[in-house]
């Protein structure tokens, strides 16, 4: 029997991903980014609205970190502000650990068409990644549900409700929402595109 572990980061698409999918557990990880605590809050809140298992991890790399999501200046290797090296990759690495250590069998990430801007939302990384981890001992699953739809598309297909989404913390430079960064214009971009602006 299937048993799923969702990565929360208690952003748009993760929070989607947690009404649509009703995974076993939803795990929240902070890695030194500066919006930990307000993701953390987030994704609490949506796993208590849902009726939803949520548990965190503290491991932080901070000091491998780059861009507005460390507060500090991006570097040559990605033209986006918010990269951070192998973030992802550590990410899912994790979560597949704790999956083997708790008893679930596949990690569920919540990366949406958007993301294929980065390498790291590419559907090649996605594959890759999973072939990654099912060839390793416990054969745990990885995959992105929402990997063919849009951001707005997800949120239908959910069926996640405006008091849920509405804990979503997009910012990718801390607690509130600085309304200037690639999270903060996305987050602003799709609530307007549903109507759920205020």
């Amino acid at each position: 029997m299937m048993s799923e572990l969702l990565l929360l980061s208690g952003g748009i698409d993760s929070i989607c991903l947690a009404a649509w999918c009703r995974p076993a557990c939803c795990l929240t990880i902070d890695y030194g980014q500066l919006s930990a605590g307000a993701e953390f809050t987030a994704s609490e809140q949506v796993c208590k609205a849902l009726g939803l298992k949520h548990t965190t991890l503290k491991i932080p790399i901070e000091r491998l970190g780059c861009g507005t999501m460390i507060g500090d200046a991006p570097i040559s290797a990605s033209p986006h502000a918010e990269f951070w090296p192998f973030r992802n990759q550590f990410l899912i690495t994790l979560g597949a650990m704790y999956a083997l250590r708790f008893g679930h069998t596949k990690v569920l990430i919540g990366t949406v068409l958007s993301d294929r801007r980065h390498a790291d939302g590419h559907p090649s990384f996605v594959k890759g990644i999973a072939d990654v981890v099912r060839a390793q001992e416990g054969a745990i699953e990885v995959e992105a549900p929402a990997l063919q739809h849009g951001t707005v598309e997800l949120i239908e297909l959910s069926g996640v409700t405006s008091d849920v989404l509405g804990w979503a913390h997009s910012c990718h430079s801390g607690g509130i929402a600085c309304g200037q960064c690639p999270g903060c214009r996305k987050h602003s971009e799709v609530m307007a595109e549903i109507g759920w602006n205020r």
